[in-house]
């Protein structure tokens, strides 16, 4: 029998640095967060390369003759599959327009069919899938290895059969995937869940390399070897994601979308961060966002809100004042644009001036009409009504509008997700951010 023990301690060690190490980026470095669980960056390398280490190990094993080959070859499949949807099969990377039939009808607008049935927000489905996603990890990673080992009938029956289980010392990685699977604070954990469970599949796929080598050669594998082993996986899948995301970082084009991904990230989750009471790193997140865009009045509204949440008035006051500025710059270049006008009438809210906001938002209204009149098959036309009607109270105009934009031009994302945002927003009111799962 091979010596378990120090397998396990360091399987519980690799658990304790992945799970303290995100909390405290979470809790002190918010940008590093970003950079652990968006698209195309660290965290979800990692997931592709630990998912690539599992097709290994379970080619390996199939190609080897193990007792459990027809499992692995299921799960090389499977791997395969997940690796290539991980990266759109290539399509980021090597620069590719996404096809027509998937710009229409794929939720995400890539080459993947995961996102033809789930997309960023939350739906029933998505949260069916969630939720048996997260009951599979329990039972396979937890439930069945515990039954293995206490010889349940059932349990012995099926690993007969050929379902190989993973070892139980993996038990904390299927038990917290299974949770953040769940997306109890909607902070992006669900791409934490998926980098735990792909760690342990890839640690599941060394396990039985090793008992099959050991089995064939009639001799023990040093628990030194085992140790080493485990954090040598580790930190190849590791040391290729963050070499891959900074290589990818010097290509001119998956620059710029990974820039436009980190800012993004700056603006959802100092939205995020501020829902929590997290006052101090929504400040430090706008902040990094006003210093990219100096003339973002939107940022500087949001950060106007948070130097008041913290007690600094005048700070706010400031702000404010820029933004009106600003805008009033803008509303003298161009008097009858609807987003100059938009942008006013929340500025001007937000200063305590009701009467001239509301002044700036029938403005946005009757020019926004006067475009669609002019205008009607014009896709931005309709948005910015349906903007306009949205920031005046009407919500179903608001649909109405914005459902018309998508249909004129099916292939704008932007749209799509202003449209899914808005349906929402319908069904939760003020709670719709907590449906947006990702990003």
């Amino acid at each position: 029998m091979m010596n378990r023990k120090a397998e396990s301690h360091t399987a519980l060690f690799l658990f304790v640095i992945i799970i303290g190490f995100m909390a405290a980026i979470i809790r002190w470095f918010p940008v590093a967060y970003i950079w652990a669980t968006y698209e195309d960056l660290v965290g979800e390398w990692a997931q592709f390369y630990f998912f690539a280490i599992t097709l290994f190990f379970s080619a390996r094993l199939v190609l080897s003759k193990s007792r459990h080959c027809f499992f692995f070859a299921a799960l090389a499949v499977a791997c395969l599959y997940v690796c290539g949807e991980e990266i759109s099969w290539g399509q980021r990377l090597f620069n590719i327009g996404t096809p027509d039939f998937f710009s229409r009808h794929n939720l995400q607008q890539e080459i993947n069919l995961h996102n033809f049935v789930t997309g960023p927000y939350s739906t029933k489905l998505k949260r069916v899938i969630e939720v048996v996603l997260a009951c599979g990890f329990i039972l396979y990673g937890i439930l069945y290895p515990l039954e293995l080992r206490t010889a349940s009938r059932w349990a012995i029956l099926l690993n007969n059969k050929g379902l190989a289980a993973p070892p139980l010392y993996l038990w904390p990685f299927f038990l917290v995937a299974s949770l953040l699977e769940l997306r109890l604070f909607t902070f992006n954990e669900a791409e934490i869940a998926e980098i735990l469970l792909s760690l342990a599949l890839a640690l599941m796929g060394l396990y039985h390399w090793q008992c099959h080598k050991q089995k064939n050669k009639d001799q023990s594998i040093s628990p030194w070897r085992q140790s080493i082993a485990i954090l040598l996986l580790f930190c190849v899948g590791m040391g290729l994601a963050t070499a891959t995301t900074v290589i990818s970082y010097q290509v001119p084009h998956l620059r710029a979308d990974m820039d436009n991904k980190i800012e993004g990230g700056l603006k959802k989750f100092a939205e995020r961060y501020g829902r929590y009471g997290d006052w101090h790193n929504a400040t430090k997140l706008y902040l990094m966002l006003h210093e990219k865009n100096q003339k973002n009045t939107a940022a500087l509204r949001s950060l106007a809100v948070c130097y008041q949440k913290i007690n600094k008035e005048q700070k706010s006051k400031e702000l404010i004042s820029k933004a009106i500025h600003l805008d009033m710059t803008r509303y003298g270049r161009n008097p009858g644009r609807v987003s100059v006008n938009l942008s006013l009438y929340k500025t001007l809210l937000q200063a305590g001036y009701p009467e001239k906001a509301e002044f700036h938002l029938q403005k946005a209204l009757q020019a926004a009409k006067r475009k669609t009149q002019l205008e009607p098959y014009s896709a931005s036309a309709a948005y910015w009504l349906a903007r306009s009607h949205l920031a005046a109270g009407d919500m179903t105009s608001a649909l109405q509008e914005m459902e018309k934009a998508v249909h004129l031009k099916p292939d704008s994302a932007s749209y799509k997700k202003a449209f899914y945002r808005l349906t929402l927003k319908q069904k939760y009111g003020a709670e719709e951010e907590k449906n947006e799962t990702e990003g």
